[in-house]
């Protein structure tokens, strides 16, 4: 891993980085080509991401969980990130509410597979895992809100290296208030984690899907259609497609109903197959009776997304939601692309705040809006690219769009890409007030390494808040803002 990634202190299990379907996706031909070594780095290891981390509430908030072994953002008492393990050091196989699962004879063997314990776990217990090697397993039973059904590792070494019977390392069956915690799992012939099985207006939720590792599935790492209120957290997901098959994101949030969903500090990296994602949201007005075909209210916070063959974000139909603090750099096309396609209307309402999105020679904008409906609020932004022929943000109509203070490459489209103009005819267009242009060498000399430096001129040239919406109390790391008179530009806060 480069020191970008490690700066953040999202601790990823020891793990090669490895070459990463369906529905719609944005038009426009084949892709740019998936970008170049550059300053993205092939992966190495990392921590042990063997942290405790709290079980989720009601809506799908994150309990108190403790930091992992390499420091894992720890301003919301977020768990061990970034791959599998990690356990509540209290549970025990004697425990009433524990179902214990091992795949080796001994007295932590209650059950040998966990498809067994899953079949008797009712709301309230934990299926604990010890380390071993298992099938997948399918969830038909609901938790609920003061007891979710919980499944978890007792730390790393918990593989998932034989599919389930949907072909799924885990299937969520229209299940709602179950947890998925702390697995490996490795070459799935269809997705790692797949939630299925609910409609646009009785989606599922509640659930938590964080801390596992997911590696070469053949389609889509996690797949999780009509998911609402819930959190996909710590996950690092790599190597999609692994046979070939196009649009493998690395987490597809599908459909209308999928609304007010957390998605943060994942990792996720080298989908290296045809137009497939860091991040793919569908709104999708086709699929369900009663579709608004409206993704809403998603929160997309310190995510990592590199190295992926098209866009970082992909977002159809998305509205009124959140993109902060995250790290989106060297995929093959947009950092952030928002548009309608199958979703009923385009983006509107977004707030992108302190981010850093790099788009090498290979891709395209930083950020691009179409079919846009504007009220956007764009700022405390590092918004770069290499390609000459694109740039920092490109929008055509986008009444009620707010930027500022965002340091950028100096070209913007105000046509929708069809030409592009300088910060100055940006400014003059109402829009950039306190923005400044940069270039990827001046900001970070080392090719890959995206923490600032000592006197960068991003530091203390933030803003508090723009219009309604406010920066993010905390940077990537779980640093607090501001260090100084003034908040940090971008995901991370010199203190």
């Amino acid at each position: 891993m480069t020191n970008s990634q490690g700066l953040v202190g999202l601790a990823l299990i020891a793990l090669l980085a490895l070459g990463c379907g369906s529905d719609s996706f944005e038009g426009g031909g084949t892709p740019d080509a998936a970008a170049g070594s550059g300053s993205v780095s092939s992966g190495g290891s990392g921590g042990s991401g063997a942290g405790s981390g709290g079980a989720a509430g009601a809506s799908g908030a994150i309990g108190s969980g403790g930091a992992s072994s390499g420091g894992a953002p720890s301003s919301g008492g977020g768990p061990g990130l970034g791959g599998a393990g990690g356990t509540s050091p209290s549970l025990n196989c004697a425990d009433a509410n524990v179902l214990c699962v091992d795949d080796t004879p001994g007295p932590t063997q209650e059950f040998s597979t966990i498809q067994s314990a899953v079949d008797q776990a009712a709301p309230g217990d934990t299926v604990l895992v010890h380390a071993g090697a298992y099938a997948g397993f399918r969830v038909e039973k609901s938790g609920s809100a003061a007891k979710p059904m919980v499944v978890r590792s007792t730390g790393p070494g918990v593989v998932i290296s034989s599919p389930g019977p949907t072909g799924d390392g885990v299937r969520l069956q229209n299940v709602s208030y179950v947890h998925v915690e702390g697995l490996d799992i490795q070459k799935m012939p269809q997705r790692c984690v797949a939630a299925r099985g609910a409609s646009p207006t009785t989606p599922m939720k509640g659930l938590a899907i964080r801390n596992n590792r997911c590696v070469l599935p053949e389609v889509e790492g996690f797949y999780l259609s009509e998911v609402s209120q819930s959190v996909v957290e710590g996950n690092d997901i790599s190597g999609t497609g692994a046979k070939g098959n196009s649009r493998s994101h690395g987490i597809y949030l599908a459909n209308a109903g999928s609304d007010d969903t957390v998605l943060r500090w994942n990792v996720i990296h080298d989908c290296k197959s045809f137009e497939s994602a860091g991040i793919h949201f569908n709104g999708d007005a086709s699929v369900g009776e009663n579709s608004d075909g409206i993704i809403s209210g998603a929160l997309v916070d310190g995510n990592i997304i590199y190295a992926n063959n098209h866009n970082g974000l992909n977002m159809d139909g998305v509205q009124n939601s959140t993109v902060q603090n995250n790290v989106i750099y060297g995929n093959a096309a947009n950092g952030l692309r928002a548009y309608a396609i199958d979703g009923s209307a385009g983006p509107e309402g977004l707030v992108v705040v302190n981010n850093l999105i790099h788009s090498l020679a290979s891709g395209r904008w930083a950020i691009k809006l179409s079919q846009d409906l504007g009220g956007h609020r764009i700022f405390n932004n590092i918004l770069l690219s290499d390609n000459s022929a694109s740039g920092a943000i490109a929008i055509g109509n986008s009444p009620g769009t707010a930027s500022a203070n965002n340091a950028v490459t100096n070209r913007f489209s105000l046509d929708g890409d069809s030409s592009t103009v300088g910060l100055s005819v940006w400014q003059n267009s109402g829009f950039g007030s306190g923005s400044f242009t940069t270039t990827a060498s001046a900001l970070f000399p080392t090719p890959g390494k995206y923490e600032p430096t000592a006197g960068a001129p991003t530091i203390g040239k933030g803003l508090l808040s723009l219009l309604s919406a406010k920066a993010p109390a905390n940077a990537i790391d779980g640093t607090k803002r501001p260090q100084g008179a003034a908040i940090d530009i971008g995901p991370y806060e010199v203190p």
